[in-house]
């Protein structure tokens, strides 16, 4: 008997751990399903913008991407050069003083890994993260701006548990312009808190050590029900920079996501080719037989602007003569790092929590810089 309920329990667990490793369907975090509606304006919390002598209100500033302080280039071109690493999802209900009342649930099941209910501590304010086991490895799902939070580190949720209330703190924000800001994303290195700035609060869930990919993206896919397989979205996305690295030990970061590896097995390459969206989220790597001994950049796709107005700050000049900013390389040493092996110098220090501060406004800044953008 006893070996049977040993075996039982056995059983149970390969179960538990099968439907852990399965794709997901991804659920809406809140009640606005304004987005399955195609109600841009009424999904989106939007930033107050001054460009070219119009105020305006728009929409898209709350949605992922390089969405945020236009300029025009010497065509004549709009773009943006600020990333917004997230979305920004309107309440739906405020009480009699117009605070927030909407619970903030997970995208999908997970475990809460971390809780900062510290407000002055983080520019994302209150903020959970959740981990989610996928195929390909662990993603993990960001809220942030809470005006408070019901859950704990190591709780199992559910899309039925609610992770906190819909707020307005961190940088940047007041009530009218309470959000829930989310954020889909891989963790770039386990041992960040080994080498970050001392003022970092947040361990390794600090924002900076988590790259985000597009949550609008994953959510629509999942509109009707549908697991969204991870290696097929990550398969759509667009290529516009490579970086060969040396190869020092295994990045922890390919550990973690092996799927992202597209050589063989057991080889030993002299160093890697990183292959990055504009955005840098890193989408292949390649082994390659060039030594090197520094990242160096190798390739990058021409745009109708200098480099570091499309790519985060991480590139700099013209693609005729692009290269890796300060900021790109530790960027990239971030996950290269290895205690004992390949020491990095810190992030910069004005990135003392997650994004750089900034304004609710979302005005004309030319020559930004492209730094991330949570509010």
């Amino acid at each position: 008997m006893r070996r049977f309920f040993l075996h039982l329990l056995f059983m149970l667990s390969c179960l538990g751990y099968a439907q852990a490793a399965q794709d997901l369907v991804y659920r809406l975090p809140t009640t606005n399903d304004a987005l399955f509606r195609e109600d841009h304006n009424g999904f989106y919390m939007y930033c107050d913008r001054h460009f070219e002598g119009t105020k305006s209100q728009p929409w898209e500033a709350g949605t992922y991407g390089m969405v945020r302080n236009p300029f025009r280039t010497a065509d004549g071109e709009l773009m943006f050069s600020r990333m917004h690493e997230g979305i920004d999802v309107k309440p739906l209900h405020r009480d009699a003083k117009g605070e927030p009342l909407d619970q903030i649930r997970p995208i999908a099941p997970g475990k809460v890994v971390h809780v900062n209910n510290s407000p002055g501590s983080s520019n994302y304010g209150r903020y959970v993260v959740v981990a989610h086991r996928i195929p390909e490895g662990t993603i993990y799902s960001l809220y942030a701006h809470l005006a408070s939070v019901s859950c704990t580190v190591g709780q199992r949720v559910g899309t039925g548990n609610v992770l906190g209330i819909m707020g307005h703190t961190g940088v940047g924000l007041d009530r009218v312009r309470s959000h829930l800001h989310l954020e889909i994303g891989l963790l770039i290195n386990e041992a960040y808190d080994q080498f970050c700035p001392a003022s970092n609060k947040q361990g390794i869930y600090n924002g900076l050590n988590l790259i985000g990919i597009d949550p609008t993206d994953i959510l629509l896919q999942s509109k009707d029900g549908e697991p969204v397989s991870i290696t097929r979205y990550f398969s759509t996305l667009k290529e516009h920079y490579r970086v060969r690295v040396p190869r020092i030990g295994t990045m922890d970061f390919l550990k973690r996501y092996p799927f992202l590896y597209k050589g063989k097995p057991g080889l030993r390459p002299k160093s890697l080719d990183m292959v990055f969206t504009a955005s840098g989220v890193p989408i292949a790597i390649y082994p390659s037989d060039k030594e090197v001994s520094e990242p160096t950049l190798i390739a990058c796709k021409p745009m109708p602007t200098l480099q570091q107005n499309c790519t985060v700050n991480r590139l700099k000049n013209s693609s005729k003569n692009a290269a890796l900013t300060a900021s790109g390389r530790r960027y990239i040493d971030q996950y290269l790092w290895l205690k004992g092996r390949y020491p990095v110098p810190p992030p910069e220090p004005t990135h003392t929590n997650e994004t750089p501060t900034h304004s609710a406004t979302d005005s004309s800044v030319p020559g930004s810089t492209g730094t991330l953008g949570a509010s």
